[in-house]
């Protein structure tokens, strides 16, 4: 189903600038990464710019299976508009042609084939942003990774602006992602860890960019002690949000963990959060929760005496920042230099490189209560001078308004 702003009659707020944001899925009940940060700031730009999100019907990132209903509708003040995705995703045959290309010699072709076969393959998307791209004045591309984002920037005659969302992976050094970073005319960045990397592998040449990150709100009544009182834990924990599976290295985290309980008496609980996507080990000490809402969410971080990120591959880590906000100190891997940014930056935490490193961290916050609540208020200054809404949006809003000036 193609849709058609013309026909839905004049847009709304006249007069304000329109604004296209561009992102492989949309969803309240899609949660993390960059399309909740799509989400997040589409919502707050509504203050400023008529808003739409041009996305698809897919609702799980690993098939592109179409769930949504495609057509206009609107999600919390945003017109969203949805179109098909035209083919689902084969995780093992992709995965076996990602081996291949990322090790062996190839073609331009060969690289177009693997773009789409990772897809999401939605061509009425590209359609309508060629056909109705006079009537936006900016358009926003979230992630620099996928089919919407490559064929859409191709698409695109009007000012463009990347928010690539990128870290050191394999994929960014195939040679699509060069036109990719050649396109906009201006970019947002979530870290200056990623900013660097991009200028390195791409160069920005003195085309404008801001390092925004996310804004972090999290209500005060915040008690950090329901959790405890309803698992009855009688010692400390340390907990791990997000997908728990060996793309966010947490088979690692659990092996070191399983390694410093035998070598610590009384250790503290770990407490996993999110998805589970790899078996656990039947430990009783180890406490996986599942999803939970918001709140009980943030409840746990306070109530932790320490927050491990073991991945290595991130570009923000949203999680990272909630920790620090709510006075809970960080302990994540030094691998991955956004995450080890984080923890130099606000003096909110610490970092490892090997199980050694893991250990004599762990055990010296575990330890040093006093240590713990000094990172904590470090953190959470840390993350209320850099990543409260108003300067987040601040610093969108001043590229938006840069590349509408300049077209």
């Amino acid at each position: 189903m193609k849709a058609n702003p013309g026909a839905e009659g004049p847009p709304e707020r006249a007069g304000r600038p329109r604004v296209a944001l561009v992102v492989q899925r949309y969803g309240q009940d899609i949660t993390g990464g960059s399309e909740y940060l799509c989400r997040m700031v589409a919502e707050r730009l509504t203050r400023w710019y008529q808003v739409e999100v041009l996305t698809t019907c897919a609702k799980d990132y690993q098939t592109w299976r179409n769930e949504y209903t495609p057509g206009r509708g609107r999600s919390h003040g945003v017109v969203v508009y949805r179109f098909p995705t035209i083919q689902e995703r084969d995780m093992t045959r992709f995965n076996e042609f990602s081996e291949w290309i990322l090790s062996r010699p190839h073609t331009d072709r060969d690289e177009l084939r693997w773009l789409d076969q990772q897809g999401p393959v939605c061509p009425d998307l590209i359609e309508y942003i060629e056909k109705n791209q006079n009537q936006y004045d900016v358009f926003v591309f979230f992630t620099y990774l996928y089919y919407p984002t490559y064929y859409g920037l191709k698409a695109v005659g009007r000012p463009a602006v990347l928010v690539p969302t990128a870290h050191d992976e394999p994929p960014l050094r195939l040679r699509l992602y060069r036109e990719v970073f050649e396109r906009p005319q201006a970019f947002i960045f979530n870290s200056h860890t990623e900013a660097r990397l991009v200028d390195r592998r791409f160069g920005l040449r003195g085309r404008p960019y801001r390092v925004a990150g996310i804004g972090i709100q999290i209500p005060d009544s915040v008690s950090g002690t329901q959790f405890r009182h309803q698992q009855g834990l009688d010692r400390p924990y340390i907990v791990f949000a997000g997908r728990i599976d060996a793309g966010k290295n947490v088979h690692e985290l659990v092996e070191y963990y399983l390694r410093f309980k035998r070598r610590h008496p009384r250790p503290p609980y770990l407490v996993l959060l999110g998805s589970l996507g790899m078996e656990l080990p039947p430990d009783p000490d180890i406490i996986y929760v599942g999803f939970v809402s918001e709140r009980e969410k943030w409840d746990i971080l306070r109530g932790a005496a320490v927050t491990v990120i073991p991945s290595f591959l991130e570009s923000l880590s949203i999680v990272a920042l909630e920790s620090m906000y709510l006075g809970t100190p960080i302990l994540v891997n030094g691998r991955g230099e956004v995450l080890k940014e984080h923890a130099v930056r606000s003096h909110g935490g610490l970092f490892y490189e090997n199980y050694e490193e893991f250990e004599a961290m762990l055990n010296f916050l575990l330890q040093k209560t006093d240590v713990r609540r000094q990172l904590g208020r470090q953190g959470c200054q840390y993350v209320q001078r850099y990543f409260t809404w108003p300067r987040v949006l601040a610093r969108y809003r001043a590229i938006l308004d840069a590349v509408r000036g300049n077209r």
